[in-house]
Order: C-alpha cells, then structure tokens, then sequence
C-alpha cells in the first residue's frame, strides 16, 4: 500500500480570470498563480502540460493540418467529391466520421466539426491516439510514459470513461484502496459550460461552488486513506467572453479567388488558417484582411516567438488570429459565435490559465510547459528537491 497520494487535476478551460477572485479550492489548495498557455487549443496546450513542450516541439497546434502524403481520409475520397448538396447533411457526415474513425483506428479527440467534406483528403489529423495513455503521443515522451517507465503505481481518468462526475467518484473508489502514488484526473466539462455562459458571471461562480466541493470531497476521501496527499489542480487555458464577431468569409467575398479552388482555409473559431493554390490568391487574401484591426496576421517572427513554428507550415501558410473576445463567425466551430471562447494569443488576460496547489511551488512554475516536470518531480520519477516545498 501506498503512504503518499500525489493528485494532479486538470480543468479544461478554468482560466485565472474566472478563479482569482472566486474562493475556489481556496482552504485546500491556497498556493495559486496564473500560467501563460501557448498559441492554439486544447489540441496544443493538453500535450503541452502532459510532454512539457512547446507546440513546435511536440508537432501539435490544432485538431487538423494539411496532410504530408496521404490523409487517413483518401479512401473516402469518392464520397467527399460528391457534390455538397448530396453530401453536406448530418447523416452524411456522420456516416464519414464513424468510418474515418473506425477504418484509421483513431482512440483520441477527434471532431469533424463543420470543415466540408471535399476538404477531408487535403487534411490530416494529429490526435489519433488516446493522448492520456503511454504512447499516446508519438516522438515525444509524456507523463503517463514516464510513470510507466519508473513503475510508479498511476491511475488516470479522462473523458473516455465517463462524464466529470463519474470520473470523480472512480477515483474516490480508487483513493479508499491506496495501490496508487500518482491520480491524474482530466475534467471537461468547465469548458463546455464556459462557452455557454461566459456571459454570466453569477452562473460561472455557482458552477465553480460545485467543482469546488466535488474536488475538496475527493482531496478528503485521500486524506482519510494517506499519511500525506500533496494536491495540483491546474488548466491548459482560459476563456474569454465573447465581445464581438468576425465573418472572414464576407470580408473576403468580392475577390477573384475563391475557395477550394484558389486556396484551401480553415476557419477555427479564432484562427483563419490558408494555403493558396492559385498566383496572387496569397497576396489578395493577405491584403484584405490586413485591414481587420479585430485579428492580425501572424509572421514568422510571431510564430517561432510563440514557440509553435512549422517549417512544413502544416497548420497554415499564413494563420490570421483575431483579439481577445472576436469569434470567427460562422466558422467551421460553428455558425454562431458561443458565449465565451478560448484560442487567442496566450498574452490576452484571459488566456492565462489557474493553477493552485496544496504546497507551495517554486517561482519556476510559470507556464503550462512547467507542469510536467512538477508532476514527475512530485512522483519521484525525476531525481532533486521536490518543486512543491
């Protein structure tokens, strides 16, 4: 049996914003600070906390890129060339998720959201196996490979076992047994909330009152069976309200070129991302949203700053990333903006996400990228002091 119970909770979206004020966790974990995310979504900061890399290290920005070679979706290639009218409807769509998913063996995220069907063969994606497993990330290491390497007793818990609340109570079945050194508990579901109400704030602190003493029953429960539980409850980023919408597509309307035919774009919720087929495509599409002071276009210079340089430019020949609070709308995240929305330049105040702990940590723990060697310093796994002290 096990004497120390090492607990790592990671909140989707629980940005220091939202906790900086609110007592949230505050008498058990009342260490806290905000962390710089990186440039992206949860697709690039999750495999940042669990490698402790940056983006252009650990290949991950976003859900899709442009396919080097051949995409898992190039048999499927007679289907997404039919014509959108026949094509474009939920049975359709569903049919192509359930196929690529099954025919590919993708374990991990994986979300056809609104990208069109005949961009599928041009795409590729990076998440394709269970990111919370060993090996779940190829050609880097994560957490869940290193516990396994030095044999350290682990259980972790995400989405694909069930909701938040169900999460909770397996591992609150698991703390009463004491056969592990190391919980790692993924919760999701502040996320979807955020971007339902981010709009009302009186809600948000409600919702955060129930994750509070859902997580402080848990932190009890460890207590009970444990001579010491240190506890680290942390996000990949914020969110922010939505202030404003930005319809790339109507901007570009009235241009000589068009899309697929002159440029391939994918239009995420706060990131425009192009690759231009056809000569001057590039130079208009640049030209015109240049104009937009609710975005900006994202340099060389920008990019390899924010440490998610691509020389292969897989997530985009050039990538427009609106300001904090514009939502691309429609987009292909949807055709209305949500209520609150994550995925801007990890400057903005609402990209910060929380973190707070049970002891206190060292001035090192700054960035999201801190985390993991947090963790497997706090499991024994790598040799020195212990950053919580």
């Amino acid at each position: 049996m096990e004497s120390e119970a090492n607990i790592f909770v990671l909140i989707d979206a629980l940005g220091w914003e939202w906790v900086k004020s609110h007592p949230f966790l505050e008498s058990i974990a009342p260490y806290r600070r905000r962390l710089r995310s990186v440039l992206g979504y949860s697709t690039a900061a999750i495999p940042s906390i669990l490698t402790g890399l940056y983006p252009e290290q650990h290949g991950r920005l976003t859900l899709f890129h442009a396919a080097n070679g051949s995409s898992p979706f190039k048999r499927l290639s007679w289907v997404c060339a039919m014509p959108p009218a026949l094509t474009e409807n939920r049975y359709v769509r569903h049919a192509v998720k359930r196929i690529a998913r099954r025919a590919n063996g993708f374990e991990g995220y994986f979300q056809l959201y609104g990208v069109p069907l005949r961009y599928l063969p041009s795409l590729d994606i990076c998440e394709k196996r269970d990111i919370y497993q060993p090996g779940g990330i190829p050609g880097v290491k994560s957490i869940f490979d290193s516990l396994t390497e030095h044999r350290v007793p682990y259980a972790a818990y995400c989405y694909h076992q069930g909701d938040d609340r169900t999460l909770a109570a397996m591992m609150r079945r698991e703390l009463s047994r004491r056969e592990k050194k190391v919980y790692f508990l993924y919760l999701a579901q502040i996320d979807a909330f955020l971007h339902e109400n981010a709009d009302n704030p009186a809600a948000v602190a409600r919702f955060l009152d129930g994750y509070s003493e859902m997580l402080s029953e848990l932190h009890a429960e460890a207590a009970r069976n444990y001579e010491r539980v240190r506890l680290c409850v942390f996000a990949d980023h914020g969110m922010a309200p939505t202030v404003a919408t930005l319809d790339v597509k109507a901007i570009l309307e009235g241009l000589p070129f068009s899309a697929p035919r002159d440029y391939l774009v994918l239009l995420d919720s706060t990131m425009a991302r192009f690759w231009f087929f056809s000569p001057g495509a590039r130079e208009a599409v640049v030209e015109r949203l240049a104009r937009e002071r609710r975005g900006r276009w994202l340099g060389e210079e920008d990019l390899r700053s924010l440490r998610a340089w691509f020389p292969d430019r897989r997530y985009g020949e050039e990538i427009f990333l609106t300001e904090q609070g514009v939502v691309i709308a429609p987009s292909f995240m949807g055709v209305n903006a949500a209520k609150g929305m994550h995925g801007f330049h990890p400057d903005a105040p609402h990209s910060y996400a929380a973190f707070m702990s049970s002891e206190e940590v060292g001035s090192d723990v700054q960035e999201i990228t801190d985390v993991c060697s947090l963790m497997l310093t706090s499991a024994g796994v790598i040799s020195g002091a212990p950053v919580p002290r």
